[in-house]
């Protein structure tokens, strides 16, 4: 990795760990700098656009990294229990506990750009929930489960980011039976 490209992810790297305890407000570009060991100007010889911009970096860096995490867990050999269990464990890790990562990238949208919002927004919706969704279709169209995939996709990704607060990820197999459990027909 070249200097240009560490002292980037390094950039990227203290955001997200800012970003992750205090929010999007609370970043400071200073605190950001001193972290890296670099002047704040620095930054914006990285990220022109500054803060939105970083918060972008970061945002999308989260998004593609969740996609590819889901994809895998929905990749998994087995029955819809199977898929799902590893979809509940994708749903609980995140960098902190507190509250989730994710959480904070969404907080976040309302303070940045329509551009920047919509950019993070339709990446996370089609990488993220459209393929949770496309198992949810399967899964009423093969008699397992009923309701609209939307709102399931809503529910079980809810429920699966108990598991993150509570940090209990190994409780994703109760979790994902008591989801069943009412989502089953009768």
């Amino acid at each position: 990795m070249t200097a240009v490209a560490d002292t980037r992810s390094q950039i990227v790297a203290a955001f997200s760990e800012q970003l992750a305890v205090v929010g999007y407000q609370g970043v400071s570009l200073v605190g950001v700098a001193r972290t890296v060991g670099i002047q704040k100007p620095s930054i914006y010889h990285h990220f022109p656009g500054g803060k939105e911009a970083l918060y972008s970096a970061v945002a999308l860096r989260f998004v593609e990294q969740l996609r590819t995490r889901i994809a895998a867990a929905l990749a998994t050999e087995g029955p819809l229990e199977e898929r799902l269990r590893a979809l509940a464990v994708v749903s609980a890790e995140h960098p902190t506990r507190a509250i989730s990562f994710e959480q904070r990238v969404y907080d976040a949208l309302d303070l940045v750009s329509e551009e920047t919002r919509t950019d993070v927004s339709e990446r996370y919706v089609s990488g993220v929930l459209d393929p949770v969704v496309g198992l949810f279709r399967e899964a009423v169209e093969a008699g397992d489960v009923r309701g609209d995939p939307w709102l399931l996709t809503n529910a079980f990704l809810h429920l699966a980011r108990a598991l993150d607060l509570m940090n209990e990820p190994e409780g994703s197999a109760q979790l994902v039976a008591l989801f069943l459990d009412g989502a089953r027909p009768r």
